[in-house]
């Protein structure tokens, strides 16, 4: 960043000479710095590397070289050192579908939008692909402006800050948030600024690709009151190579954590139509100005981040809107390393805390007598303070919005045979006991990817959080939304803690309680089995064997009764 501090001084020289002669001098020199500091800028870029949306890889590196990718990733969840040598303009490949290229729309027709991008200590090459994708990939007479809110920074220096002036111009709207504010409040600053029609909200990680935009629009001018989202395709947080993601249907599920389920069967038929999407993911989404104020934007009470795109979505729906996935519109997302935990603020638990109170605000305003199963699976949100919910209670009434049980009954038949309101028992709970060392536990307090074997809780049939474990009746095997997941077969696979995606495959476990071991696999071929690592407390696979101790578990309590029907109507290959 340090090689834009030029770019200030020219600006301002530039803007006071007045004098026809000196003016061409100036605008001399400011070309001349201009190609010097694009120059300096672009030393580190391999034009080349990454184009076509292509895995980018650099071979031969140092130990110095390495040492800094290390802390790039420790410090950002992604290789920001790789992304520095990915030039801003990288091409993509046009990722629709064939029918969607053959799609035509009335560009005069179509509404023009302000994109409103929060940003909190975002890297400058990231954000730079962001804008630049924009200005290249969006027609110009649709993209009236791009609003970038600086959610109270502390890397980003004057001197980019100048480039991002210099280099997108009038197109590109800067607003500074002197005090971290959060995501919602920082988003809606923009919205409030915003100038065009629609706005569209993204994060300031993306790429969005060959004509994303008019297909997000199309849907508006068939009905008031619509929202679009499109398809999240996923950049690599290593290689950045860009990857195509697959449409599907956004929920929550009952500890409210956002789910995807696969469309319903007309939907599949009809793709790439856009199809209903109960609730969106919350970063990339189009919507009518008007109608968002009218929904009264997102909730002031939100804090930080976190349940804003569960309470939008249900405003939308429940108030007499609509809500889309569009599968010809198509944006890349950057997403972080999962072992990465973005920090927020200076206290994981404040933001923790935000978090939760966020989550009891939304249940208490939107689920009516629903919001008693999610407090049943998360009891502690019941003592979280939430302020007044006055405003919020009367804008459901003045918009005459529909009770929740109206979203359950019209948009989710396959995802209540999923989470159902009454769940089946549980085959086995409580805490999960090595019996090759008793008093290790099965444990998944402090990592979010890693189980380890951690000293048992005193209780084995209620332990604490972290060691009380459920197979449940989705044949998983879970921790609060975490399941055991294995997605190797070597010897010692890793055991990892991955979000419930309750299809069985590589999250399939089975407890034979008379060798007490815990399977994973359905096909017998595939069947690993769990085994303590005593010496460094941790967890691996490998093949079955019922005199090896170290695959010895002991659950804190087993339903012997519907343990017995476990095969019932599962086909064991």
């Amino acid at each position: 960043m340090h090689t834009y501090v030029s770019v200030i001084c020219n600006v301002v020289i530039y803007a006071f000479i007045t004098d026809k002669k000196q003016s061409e001098q100036a605008a001399a020199i400011t070309n001349k710095t201009t190609v010097k500091h694009e120059q300096l800028f672009e030393a580190l870029v391999l034009p080349d590397l990454g184009a076509l949306g292509r895995p980018a890889k650099s071979a031969n590196l140092t130990v110095e070289e390495l040492a800094a990718v290390a802390e790039s990733e420790r410090q950002t969840g992604y290789n920001a050192w790789l992304s520095e040598r990915i030039s801003p303009e990288r091409t993509l490949h046009d990722m629709r579908h064939r029918s969607c290229k053959k799609l035509k729309y009335a560009l005069a027709e179509l509404p023009a939008i302000s994109v409103v991008i929060a940003q909190h200590n975002e890297e400058p090459s990231v954000l730079l692909r962001t804008l630049s994708s924009l200005r290249d990939r969006t027609p110009t007479a649709l993209l009236r402006e791009i609003l970038l809110v600086d959610d109270g920074s502390v890397k980003i220096a004057d001197n980019f800050t100048a480039y991002l002036r210099f280099k997108y111009g009038k197109l590109l709207q800067l607003l500074r948030l002197p005090k971290q504010r959060g995501l919602m409040q920082a988003r809606m600053a923009g919205a409030r600024k915003a100038q065009a029609e629609v706005l569209v909200f993204l994060d300031a990680h993306v790429e969005v690709t060959q004509g994303w935009l008019e297909p997000l629009l199309a849907p508006m001018l068939e009905r008031n009151g619509s929202c679009t989202t499109p398809i999240v395709d996923t950049i690599d947080h290593k290689t950045f190579a860009y990857k195509r993601g697959k449409p599907s249907r956004g929920f929550f599920n009952w500890e409210f954590n956002y789910v995807q389920l696969p469309l319903l069967p007309a939907e599949q038929q009809a793709l790439p139509a856009p199809h209903d999407n109960p609730i969106m993911n919350g970063g990339l989404f189009a919507i009518e100005r008007e109608w968002f104020f009218k929904l009264g934007g997102y909730d002031e009470g939100l804090r930080l981040w976190g349940a804003e795109q569960f309470e939008l979505s249900l405003k939308i729906w429940l108030c007499g809107g609509r809500l889309l996935e569009v599968p010809c519109s198509r944006v890349g997302h950057l997403y972080r390393d999962d072992s990465y935990q973005v920090a927020y603020t200076k206290s994981s638990s404040s933001a923790s805390q935000a978090v939760s109170r966020n989550y009891r605000r939304v249940a208490e305003v939107w689920l009516d007598e629903y919001k008693d199963k999610l407090y049943a699976n998360v009891p502690h949100l019941t003592q979280i303070k939430v302020g007044s919910l006055k405003q919020q209670k009367a804008l459901r009434q003045r918009l005459r919005c529909k009770p929740f049980k109206w979203f359950l009954d019209n948009l989710a038949s396959d995802f209540l045979a999923l989470y159902p309101l009454q769940d089946p028992e549980d085959y086995a709970i409580g805490a999960l006991q090595s019996l090759a060392a008793p008093k290790l536990c099965l444990d998944r307090a402090g990592s979010k990817t890693q189980p380890k074997l951690a000293a048992c809780d005193e209780d084995l049939l209620y332990p604490r959080l972290e060691q009380a474990w459920y197979l449940s009746h989705f044949r998983d095997l879970h921790s609060s939304y975490l399941c055991l997941e294995l997605q190797q077969r070597q010897p010692n696979a890793a055991v990892l803690l991955w979000q419930c995606h309750h299809q069985a495959g590589n999250q399939f476990w089975f407890y034979d309680q008379q060798s007490k071991q815990l399977i994973n696999g359905q096909r017998k071929s595939d069947q690993r089995c769990l085994e303590a690592q005593v010496e460094q407390r941790s967890l691996v696979a490998n093949l079955c064997n019922a005199t090896n101790v170290r695959q010895h578990w002991k659950f804190g309590y087993v339903n012997e009764k519907r343990l017995e029907d476990f095969w019932k109507n599962i086909e064991l290959l």
